[in-house]
């Protein structure tokens, strides 16, 4: 793959199932118009139809009598669509800052749904007062940005409802008219509200919010919070963040959450579980267990697998669980109580990247990646009691992979934590290759089997890639992904390493006099402190780093949390984990790459790391991207993801002489300096 081939991949998601077709969501970067294209899409056999024609429509949702999705016109803000199919769907909101996320009821002909509100004089509601213009903003709370977003404070996330009606005589729904049917503003929760659903009755009304609001002090507990009355009422829970929520019933909810165990801030390495609340009791029990079970934010389904009504008696939940290098489907009893990963039955192969899932019966549909392809659209079939053999399934619709794909090979190397998964890939045709040491981020994520378009963007280009999950990855066990708390760098730079050297040793193809290391967020972090301490690599790319511990704090949109969690706030250990206190020690020529909007790991984290290299003597750029936050690399303007790649080629071939001729445009060129 070649940075200009970025707009002929795809992504497909939000699988769902109609009768005999999956509609599914096909998204795919556009260079032209540096955005992104997103329609619905029904598949059967081999035919497919475009169901909808927006520049970006998504996250559709199908009941018996009502359907609908989100959609946005080019550079708009989305809004909710709805009608009797989604064919049929008419325009239904016409909020200001748009509509992320909706529920419906069907019986009742409603919508839930869930938009941000801008204070009066704020964010263009008012033509005459420019962004430069605004009224200053008061902050009180410690959590006031969030990346890819910017302030949250005065423009809350709230919920509304509104009647879902078919065009008549009048204008709404007609495509140009501004006429769309009133929304009801709920009595909310004082914190910004998300994941909106109705219970099957829609007698019950809910949101995920915040257990208390933000006064000052950092708290992760969220809970389910009921609205439609006179005030929100929260569920008791045990003390947890919440992610999802769907009703069994009228009286029983299903989570997927993390248990904050020590306290309200105690995240690191949590596994996220299945839980089952009963209201009339008031009980909480955990279905997985907290040490070897990680549960994906993707909504769970609860089936009838008896097959005879009993409900939820011999009911199962159909989830996604995150393992070593793959998110896989999962089916277990709602009776269930902390099932180990061992225990559970797995409905999909230990290499499949699953994003989404629907169940109609004996059919389960999936979307997701796989290790040859962007894209898949895969079934399996159920039998009565929801087991299946996993790898059993059928692959209904696969988008192709740009020429020069490669297929990384596993590798399993001892650690000194214990057996490490990485992979090596290699370009094709004779060797020897230089080789580039790529880290991710988080550090509580993972590589994946999946197809990853950065690693084929390097073998394309002459380069060997090697990568790996090290200690503090996700996927495995909480122990692992608690190995770097307090020590951030060491176990994991321990582990990233042997998995290099294991593929040097053992690959003769591999040149291990021409070494790069490269690495975003976290992997930027670890990219920083390994060339403080290795000097065998000819350049590095540090990306989108966690660099000053100490200003991360102040800055970031987590920073008041993540560090003091995972750095803790002795000044010593601070000092020992700190790339910007350890920069004096870098040789390597390294590239500073950035984006100029980034909230997460905030610009002023590259410019302090960029400057102490610079004292230190290093050769080193600095790349800005503007207009971009933390999620550059996997969601950014498609033209800047381009340049990303070539800004990468470039320097790469300065250093370690691949087989590359990147051709950067005078944009991206001018701000390497």
């Amino acid at each position: 793959m070649n940075p200009e081939d970025l707009d002929s991949l795809a992504e497909y998601s939000s699988p769902l199932l109609r009768g005999s077709e999956a509609v599914i969501t096909i998204t795919r970067p556009d260079l032209e118009s540096n955005s992104y294209l997103s329609q619905l899409f029904a598949l059967s056999g081999e035919t497919s139809r475009r169901l909808t024609h927006n520049w970006r429509d998504f996250a559709p949702e199908i009941r018996s009598n009502w359907s609908g999705y989100l959609s946005a016109a080019k550079k708009e803000s989305a809004q909710l669509f709805a009608g009797s199919s989604l064919e049929t769907a008419h325009r239904i909101t016409d909020n200001h800052l748009g509509v992320s996320e909706f529920a419906l009821d069907d019986e009742g002909a409603r919508a839930l749904y869930v938009a941000r509100v801008a204070q009066p004089g704020r964010y263009g509601e008012d033509d005459d007062i420019p962004a430069a213009e605004e009224a200053p903003r008061r902050i009180t709370s410690a959590a006031y940005l969030s990346n890819g977003l910017g302030y949250t404070n005065d423009r809350p996330a709230q919920a509304f409802l509104v009647d879902l009606v078919e065009p008549g005589l009048g204008k709404s729904g007609i495509a140009g008219g501004a006429e769309v049917p009133m929304s009801t503003l709920l009595e909310s929760p004082e914190s910004d509200v998300h994941d909106p659903q109705f219970s099957p009755s829609g007698t019950r009304v809910s949101v995920v919010s915040s257990v208390v609001p933000d006064h000052g002090e950092s708290d992760l507990r969220t809970t389910v919070w009921l609205l439609g009355g006179d005030h929100p009422e929260p569920l008791t829970l045990p003390r947890m963040s919440v992610n999802l929520h769907s009703w069994v019933d009228d009286e029983t909810v299903l989570l997927v959450g993390n248990e904050l165990t020590r306290d309200e801030l105690d995240f690191v390495g949590q596994m996220p579980g299945l839980f089952v609340h009963d209201l009339t009791t008031g009980s909480t029990r955990r279905l997985t267990d907290p040490e070897t079970v990680s549960v994906a934010s993707i909504r769970p389904q609860v089936i009838d697998t008896a097959g005879d009504g009993s409900g939820a008696a011999k009911a199962s939940v159909i989830a996604v669980v995150d393992t070593d290098g793959a998110s896989r489907i999962i089916a277990i009893e709602l009776a269930a109580e902390t099932r180990t990963l061992d225990e559970l039955n797995f409905l999909t192969d230990d290499t499949a990247v699953v994003n989404g899932f629907d169940v109609d019966g004996d059919n389960l549909v999936w979307t997701g990646e796989t290790p040859t392809n962007p894209a898949v659209l895969d079934r399996v079939r159920l039998s009565g009691s929801g087991r299946t053999s996993a790898g059993d399934g059928e692959v209904l619709r696969a988008h192709p992979a740009p020429a020069n794909s490669v297929l990384p090979q596993l590798l399993r190397v001892d650690g000194e934590g214990g057996a490490i998964t990485g992979w090596l890939a290699k370009p094709s045709g004779p060797g020897p290759f230089p080789v580039i040491l790529n880290i991710h981020g988080g550090p509580f994520a993972q590589y994946t089997h999946g197809w990853f378009d950065e690693t084929q963007v390097l073998t394309s280009a002459g380069y060997a890639v090697v990568y790996a999950n090290p200690r503090g990855s996700g996927g495995r066990t909480r122990a692992w992904g608690t190995a770097v708390q307090g020590d951030m760098a060491a176990p994991a730079m321990a582990d990233v390493l042997a998995v290099l050297d294991h593929a040097l040793a053992n690959d003769a193809e591999l040149d291990s006099t021409r070494l790069g290391v490269q690495g975003g967020s976290y992997g930027g972090y670890l990219t920083a402190m390994i060339t403080a301490a290795d000097h065998r690599f000819q350049a590095a790319i540090v990306e989108r780093g966690y660099l000053d511990p100490d200003s991360f704090v102040g800055t970031s949109d987590i920073g008041r949390f993540f560090t003091e969690e995972y750095t803790t706030r002795d000044r010593e250990a601070i000092a020992r984990q700190s790339p910007l206190a350890h920069a004096s020690q870098v040789h390597t020529p390294s590239l500073v790459m950035h984006s100029e909007l980034d909230f997460r790991c905030p610009l002023e984290q590259a410019q302090q790391y960029y400057a102490a290299l610079q004292r230190a003597g290093v050769d080193t750029e600095m790349l800005i991207f503007p207009g971009e936050n933390h999620e550059l690399s996997r969601s950014g303007q498609p033209r800047h993801r381009r340049q990303r790649f070539e800004a990468m080629l470039d320097w790469w071939d300065q250093h370690l002489g691949g087989d590359v001729d990147a051709n950067l445009d005078d944009q991206t060129a001018s701000a390497i300096h």
